[in-house]
């Protein structure tokens, strides 16, 4: 009886609107499919779908564990999640993109996303058109879980943590770090990889292998993809310290391969307000042709108006409570000048209710 507990939570895309033009990030519920037995061996895409609750199209050992009521439990809330809240922001996020963000950055061979951490879905939906995206943070990169061997047990204990670990990330649009830090550790699902993987399958792209990197001696996970209709893509994480201790010429070096592209900060702690992180803020600044950010990302003050075309976006009062100190009397004095600035239909980072939120567009002069 569990299986039917799926279907309605696929079929109320089956006759939604047309599938997205070629190389868009997919924004509905995929459409009903039945976790039939399957043969063969798993490809990297099969896995990406076992992890998002999806039907597997090879490998046998998947698709025994999916005819257990405890996997159809587990694919019947990452639906319910992506049908309710994912699918639903990415959706606007695209839409609100094509208007406000595409006409100022055009289509950026590569988008850089510092202190992102596995943000992968919402990256997509609101640079559907980049090739590169290049997530940074701190926690294990992992690789691709290969489970034919791993205990079914422990997959879906491992399973349950990745739905907890992408909970407040569906609901919210943000991960929340230090309880990421737990649900991430140890088990047959390691690190950060297989949330991007879930994610990718969620949004209905094929992923075509996952490869582990090295960034300037830092550890990474390589994930080339393609959206729904075509459209190849590479997404990378690299697990490194970017604070200026972290953050050197090594590390530095490796990045400028990806200059020039767009810069994105969403929910970023703040930590470019402080001095310890300066050396990532300056570099941004200088390697970087454009900057879509909400103000947890770099302090209004350092946007010199003879270099940066600044635009402004919903409205900005204060930081939540936790981040009170961060405070930009500047920031809030530019929104009061122009009455507010044009509405941000879905929530960013913190203020993650429509109302509160907050985008600033930056393009270099």
């Amino acid at each position: 009886m569990k299986r039917l507990l799926l279907l309605p939570l696929f079929l109320a895309a089956a006759c939604g609107p047309k599938q997205p033009e070629r190389g868009q990030t997919q924004t509905l519920a995929p459409a009903a499919e039945a976790f039939a037995p399957v043969e063969g061996q798993a490809s990297a895409n099969d896995i990406a779908r076992f992890l998002a609750g999806r039907p597997v199209r090879q490998g046998a050992v998947l698709s025994q564990m999916q005819q257990t009521a405890n996997y159809q439990d587990h694919a019947n809330d990452m639906a319910t999640k992506w049908r309710l809240f994912a699918s639903k922001r990415t959706a606007v996020q695209r839409e609100w993109s094509d208007i406000n963000v595409r006409p100022l950055v055009g289509n950026p061979r590569a988008i850089l996303y510092p202190f992102g951490g596995p943000d992968l879905m919402y990256v997509t939906a609101l640079f559907p058109q980049a090739s590169n995206y290049v997530l940074l943070g701190l926690e294990p990169a992992g690789g691709l879980p290969y489970l034919d061997n791993a205990d079914p047990g422990q997959v879906m204990g491992s399973l349950n943590r990745l739905s907890v670990a992408m909970d407040a990330q569906m609901k919210t649009g943000y991960f929340i770090t230090k309880d990421m830090k737990n649900d991430l550790a140890g088990g047959p699902l390691p690190g950060v990889a297989p949330i991007m993987l879930a994610s990718l399958a969620l949004m209905d792209a094929t992923v075509d292998s996952v490869e582990p990197i090295s960034a300037a001696g830092r550890s990474g996970v390589d994930i080339r993809f393609r959206l729904p209709g075509g459209g190849a893509r590479r997404a990378i994480y690299v697990s490194g310290d970017l604070s200026n201790g972290g953050f050197n010429a090594s590390y530095r070096s490796w990045l400028s391969s990806y200059s020039g592209g767009v810069a994105y900060f969403k929910a970023a702690s703040y930590l470019m307000h402080d001095s310890g992180f300066s050396g990532v803020r300056d570099w941004v600044l200088s390697n970087t042709n454009a900057i879509v950010q909400d103000d947890s990302g770099i302090p209004y003050r350092y946007y010199d108006s003879s270099k940066w075309n600044v635009r402004l976006y919903g409205n900005y009062d204060a930081p939540i409570a936790l981040f009170a100190k961060h405070n930009q009397a500047d920031l809030r004095a530019a929104y009061d000048a122009i009455g507010g600035g044009t509405p941000v239909p879905f929530g960013s980072g913190y203020h993650f209710r429509p109302d509160d939120a907050n985008l600033m567009i930056s393009t270099r002069k």
